[in-house]
């Protein structure tokens, strides 16, 4: 009698259990997979952002492509923007696919934008690995880009911030909690690669801006760019023009790696003492140049590394911007309750001292 009591509960239980309507799920039919996410500044009204998104629509067949499509909106937050385009489209929004954050370069150089990408960081269904990236000459155009080798939407972005598809040292990925670590953190400031239309349907990445907690302050030149990413040693693959004379030689770099110290000695200057290593072979001279040739071109070629890293330190230092970390590196070894300050009086007097260390394996194939 017991045990048949309990197994008409339990029946009960499972029936009602099978009729409750899960209101807190969608199908997939149901839903728009945001990919991207651009901000521009507003311009045909009063609010501060224009926000779009690109979105899939999904399709029950796998033999035709994902089709998009990009809605935008004007607010003065994302939060505004995200509810204004939910009344647009018929279907609930879903970020878990959001994988790109772009802003256009107005929005990164106007101060107090921060707050847009804790928005970011704070919705949990936005992934921190999401690479976020500066725009030209707006974060909406880049979203139209679809270049005819792209297979998947907004594919040639993830290929190309992620450096999964093409290794080029003209590019700095920068992920989302990354960012958010550098707006945060004192000693790091944020440092974003610039996304660049180049044609209809094509796009460059060559350049990066730096800024400090607020705002885009510096852009990087290409060969800027490069130095900094050999500093930070996240590209290896690389080519290093030297000129020795009228002789004009490119190295194929195979390993760049770089380590410095902070050095602060009582009653001197203080000083960075930056030490970068190349090794590589030759992949283009101006002129025949032999195997018994080569330590002369090896020491032309670190005089100019040299010269060209210390030159970026020394731009950096000026803007008094620090995307490389050194104020949290002297903030890690002086554990002080002043440190920060001491570190901000230090930082605009440093001298930099760059020692370069290069190696050409070969010349290459002619010999």
């Amino acid at each position: 009698m017991i045990f048949s009591r309990k197994r008409h509960w339990f029946i009960l239980i499972l029936s009602a259990s099978l009729i409750l309507n899960g209101c807190g799920y969608k199908d997939i039919d149901k839903r728009f997979f945001v990919l991207a996410i651009g901000i521009d500044p507003a311009k045909h009204s009063t609010k501060r952002y224009l926000v779009s998104l690109k979105m899939a629509i999904t399709r029950a067949s796998r033999e035709k492509p994902t089709d998009t499509i990009i809605v935008s909106a004007e607010a003065d937050s994302m939060g505004e923007a995200v509810r204004t385009i939910k009344t647009k489209v018929e279907r609930e929004l879903d970020f878990s696919h959001a994988k790109v954050i772009i802003l256009v370069d107005k929005v990164a150089k106007s101060g107090g934008n921060s707050g847009i990408i804790y928005w970011f960081t704070r919705r949990r269904d936005i992934q921190e690995v999401a690479w976020v990236a500066i725009g030209k000459p707006s974060a909406v155009r880049i979203l139209h880009i679809m270049p005819k080798s792209e297979r998947l939407p907004t594919n040639s972005l993830l290929l190309a911030l992620g450096e999964d598809g093409s290794e080029t040292p003209y590019i700095i990925p920068v992920y989302l909690f990354e960012l958010k670590k550098r707006l945060i953190e004192r000693g790091l400031d944020p440092l974003l690669p610039i996304i660049e239309v180049e044609g209809k349907n094509l796009f460059q990445i060559n350049s990066a801006g730096v800024g400090n907690k607020s705002k885009i302050k510096l852009i990087l030149s290409q060969e800027e760019t490069k130095m900094v990413n050999y500093m930070l040693n996240m590209e290896s693959k690389s080519a290093q023009w030297v000129e020795r004379g009228k002789v004009k030689y490119i190295i194929d770099t195979q390993k760049v790696k770089t380590d410095y110290k902070i050095i602060t000695p009582k009653g001197k200057k203080p000083y960075i003492l930056m030490k970068v290593s190349l090794k590589g072979r030759l992949e283009e001279t101006s002129r025949r140049i032999t195997n018994g040739e080569l330590s002369k071109y090896e020491e032309t070629a670190e005089k100019q590394l040299s010269n060209e890293m210390k030159a970026v330190l020394i731009k950096l230092q000026k803007a008094n911007l620090d995307p490389l970390g050194f104020g949290l590196r002297y903030r890690a070894r002086h554990l002080n309750k002043d440190d920060w300050e001491k570190w901000k009086k230090i930082y605009p007097t440093l001298d930099f001292k760059v020692k370069a260390k290069v190696q050409i394996s070969d010349t290459g194939l002619i010999e």
